[in-house]
């Protein structure tokens, strides 16, 4: 394709004019950057818009990352197009390049929006549409409601006092009122609009800054649980982001998804939830992100099913916790697959509520879309007081072999998602593995065992055609994490942060970690892809991915990340003299 029907054919360019294409063109400098080298810094971002011709490039903003292809356009000054930002060439890159006061006269023509993707790099402050909206501490709830119908807003910002010039700092905020919180915590209970704001807004105040991407501020939301966002900019609150926005910038946002959790919509949560997790890979968020996402999803699904079982089986009567275990443990499962969970109790003398009590969450979550475990991992079967699991925990790994084995690779990877109950004696018998090298030693045997499908030369070695990326690439780098987690004292439950943990130990090289962490990510990226591209065709998702399917690119990549699971086993091997047991 010549230089202006690919510049024509990439977005944000396709409504230009020939004149205006052809001045762009004429303007635009080739640039080719190898793989793994930098494209641009914060600075260079700022004054280039770059289009990738051919090849792939990483870009990292505020701890965003996107995977941009081909027709895809980053950089450019003031957030035109999400700079300032860093990137890198995952491939040999072929770039088009334009000084940004070029491109930049062009779009105040109107003919060119920035945006990356679906915006996921845009800065949360181009959705800030006003000013922020607040009312004194010593506000009532009605004055409050008044204020906001006045404005049109969902929120007010609650201040110690009035700030004393035009800006608002936010050392002056006390705290956050939502219609939320007037629905439930004033009508709901029955009182009067004489209830100071005081008493009900929400404190501390969570805000976030101007420059971070709309992404991370979704998480945030996500993982806060909160609604509304002041947007803070050099020390001052200069407007409100709230999940609408966010919704709006999107489609199938997860705050969408998480709405109807709330509202208690969990029907069609398995075939939303594969939607809104391949709108996310489709923008090209990075997949580690993509499962933080979804795993916020899942809990929220979770305490939602939960509550649920409450209303049929009446309260705990003693303190308890409700525990996902396995992927969704560690964070890292998107699509809804087996349940793995189990339940830990204060006390025993309750078997038959919580056996009944389990039934009835076992039940919600099937209904929204996870089937239950084939081998029984579930709090059905494995509901214990908390002194009989520590008692369990210390046996399964003081002689981690054979049955106990099986157990301590599904339930040390566990997180507690619903009720009260402090797991922190588990957590310190977890922890006290670190101590016994001979245990280590036993699990490492397993990690080591797992086949990686390379042959001689970095060859695949395929069955049927096909490679499992689970088996051969996904479980041995989270099976070996596991064990340099253990080995390190981190609490770490995800794989990318227990690899992180290992490293700063010292019991692997940063340069084999950071090749595990890029192997698992694009392991984890490119089975996603693969199972919803089965779901879209009407089939069932699995873990396999045929070779004839993937692109140069991706089959080198393939071999590259199995090479890193390879050498990850090797450190593991080398540490406990493994070559020794044959």
């Amino acid at each position: 394709m010549d230089p202006i029907g690919f510049v024509r054919a990439a977005r944000p360019f396709g409504d230009l004019t020939e004149r205006e294409l052809a001045h762009l063109v004429g303007a635009l400098e080739v640039v080719y950057v190898p793989r793994g080298d930098r494209v641009a810094d914060r600075v260079a971002s700022s004054q280039y818009v770059y289009l990738v011709r051919k090849g792939a490039v990483r870009v990292e903003k505020d701890g965003t990352t996107a995977h941009l292809e081909e027709a895809e356009v980053f950089g450019g000054p003031d957030g035109t197009f999400c700079a300032p930002l860093e990137a890198w060439a995952e491939e040999d890159s072929l770039l088009y390049r334009w000084p940004a006061h070029v491109v930049e006269a062009v779009r105040q023509r109107g003919a060119v929006e920035g945006e990356v993707r679906s915006g996921v790099l845009v800065p949360v402050e181009q959705l800030v549409r006003r000013a922020p909206v607040w009312v004194p501490l010593d506000a009532t709830c009605q004055q409050a409601a008044q204020r906001m119908a006045q404005e049109g807003v969902s929120s007010v910002l609650v201040v110690r006092q009035p700030p004393a010039g035009e800006g608002l700092p936010v050392s002056a905020l006390a705290g956050i009122l939502t219609d939320r919180d007037l629905r439930i915590k004033v009508v709901a209970r029955g009182l009067g609009g004489d209830v100071p704001v005081a008493h009900v807004m929400s404190s501390p105040v969570h805000t976030v800054d101007s420059t971070t991407a709309t992404f991370s501020a979704v998480l945030r939301m996500l993982e806060l649980g909160v609604h509304h966002l002041p947007v803070v900019r050099d020390g001052f609150v200069v407007g409100m982001v709230t999940d609408t926005d966010l919704v709006r910038l999107q489609a199938h946002s997860p705050l969408f998804l998480l709405k109807r959790l709330e509202a208690g919509e969990v029907g069609r949560y398995a075939e939303e939830v594969a939607q809104t997790a391949g709108a996310l890979l489709g923008a090209g968020v990075d997949v580690a992100q993509v499962c933080r996402a979804v795993t916020q999803l899942h809990d929220a699904l979770c305490r939602r099913v939960v509550a649920d079982a409450h209303a049929r089986v009446g309260p705990a009567p003693v303190p308890y916790a409700w525990v996902v275990c396995g992927s969704e443990g560690r964070e890292e499962q998107v699509l809804p697959t087996d349940q793995d969970n189990f339940l830990v109790t204060a006390q025993d003398g309750h078997e038959a509520f919580f056996a009944a009590f389990a039934e009835a969450v076992a039940e919600g979550l099937q209904a929204a879309g996870f089937p239950p475990c084939p081998g029984g991992y579930m709090a059905t079967r494995w509901c214990l007081p908390l002194r009989r699991w520590a008692e369990e925990f210390h046996r399964w790994l003081s002689d981690p072999q054979g049955e106990s084995l099986l157990h301590l690779q599904v339930f040390l990877d566990f997180r507690r998602v619903a009720g009260t109950l402090s797991l922190e004696p588990l957590e310190q018998v977890v922890q006290s593995a670190r101590h016994a090298p001979v245990a280590l030693a036993h699990m490492a045997r397993s990690c080591v065992g797992f086949p990686v499908p390379l042959g001689p030369f970095r060859g695949l070695r395929s069955r049927h055609g096909k490679v499992d990326l689970k088996g051969g690439l996904v479980a041995p780098l989270v099976c070996v994490a596991r064990v340099m987690a253990l080995a390190a004292g981190s609490r770490a439950r995800n794989t990318f942060e227990r690899l992180q943990a290992a490293a700063q130990a010292g019991l692997v090289s940063r340069e084999d970690a950071e090749a595990a962490s890029d192997a698992l990510g694009f392991g984890l990226r490119l089975r996603l892809q693969s199972q919803l591209r089965a779901v879209r065709e009407g089939r069932r998702p699995d873990n396999e991915v045929a070779v004839a399917e993937l692109s140069g690119w991706e089959v080198r990549r393939l071999r590259e990340s199995l090479w890193a699971a390879r050498q990850l086993q090797e450190v593991l091997r080398r540490r406990y003299h493994l070559y020794l047991w044959g």
